[in-house]
């Protein structure tokens, strides 16, 4: 009998084990906050570089990222996020907050301490979030909640210089995620330039066509909560500045303004046109 129970207690005691090691919930501010500015600086690139795609990555080490916030909510297309870069590369940094815009306007150049941070990712679109949880059986993330704002972000100064980087679509890789990026001799496709950018009545966002005159495709996403989404697409070429973002496989650019459309050329004609199916 007592052998009987034995195994039992140890079939009882796996099976414990198994269910609280198969879900994960976690928060960055259940754990110490240092936030401290001896904190190892490292690069947006070589901090992309911790996270695999579909896992979650707790940050152990003191370290932190020094970027400029190159779009935030002002305009309502992002949501509870700003996307941020240096040199190397750019992230989107999740935050409990609505009108982000006036704590971390663009061009702010802030110090981000990422210990107890983790890096997650949203249909292959690496995130930098503050709490995961997997217990539901999906992942569900959150940001930094408001009043732990001062405890990870340092504003080190206002107004930094932001020039986008100029890529073609053969450069449009997953290394430029988070980063403000030009677009040059683009148009909008000729079904979509009867559309407004998103559906602003239902609140329903939607991706158009961005065709490259040499070649390629990529689709400017916009929400249905953004104060441009009810504006019609415009109809000339020319080029787009905008965050480079994924949704699994679609390349996309989300737009900050309508102010980031510089379009002043005719549309494309000829052979140029003829090459420019989609991808």
């Amino acid at each position: 009998m007592k052998i009987k129970f034995t195994i039992n207690f140890l079939i009882f005691a796996l099976n414990v084990f198994l269910l609280f090691t198969s879900c994960l919930k976690q928060t960055a501010y259940a754990n110490p906050v240092k936030g401290v500015d001896t904190d190892s600086l490292i690069s947006i690139k070589s901090f992309r570089k911790l996270h695999t795609m579909g896992m979650i990555e707790a940050v152990k080490n003191s370290m932190v990222l020094e970027a400029v916030v190159v779009a935030n909510d002002e305009h309502d297309n992002l949501y509870k996020s700003i996307c941020i870069q240096d040199s190397t590369g750019g992230i989107v940094l999740m935050l409990e907050g609505t009108s982000l815009y006036q704590t971390f306007p663009v061009g702010a150049l802030i110090r981000v301490h990422v210990q107890n941070l983790f890096l997650s990712d949203y249909r292959r679109m690496i995130q930098l979030v503050a709490s995961v949880d997997t217990s539901s059986g999906l992942l569900v993330t959150t940001g930094i909640p408001v009043p732990l704002f001062s405890k990870f972000i340092k504003i080190i100064k206002d107004n930094s210089a932001i020039v986008p980087l100029l890529v073609s679509y053969k450069n449009l890789s997953d290394s430029l995620q988070g980063r403000l990026v030009k677009i040059t001799n683009v148009e909008f496709s000729a079904a979509d330039t009867i559309l407004t950018f998103a559906d602003k009545k239902n609140k329903v966002g939607a991706s158009r066509s961005v065709k490259f005159c040499t070649g390629g495709t990529i689709y400017l996403r916009t929400s249905g909560y953004a104060d441009f989404a009810g504006i019609a697409v415009p109809k000339n070429n020319g080029d787009i500045i905008g965050i480079y973002s994924v949704f699994n496989t679609e390349k996309q650019i989300l737009l900050r303004d309508t102010s980031d459309i510089l379009f002043r050329g005719k549309r494309c004609t000829g052979a140029a046109w003829l090459k420019n199916l989609p991808q």
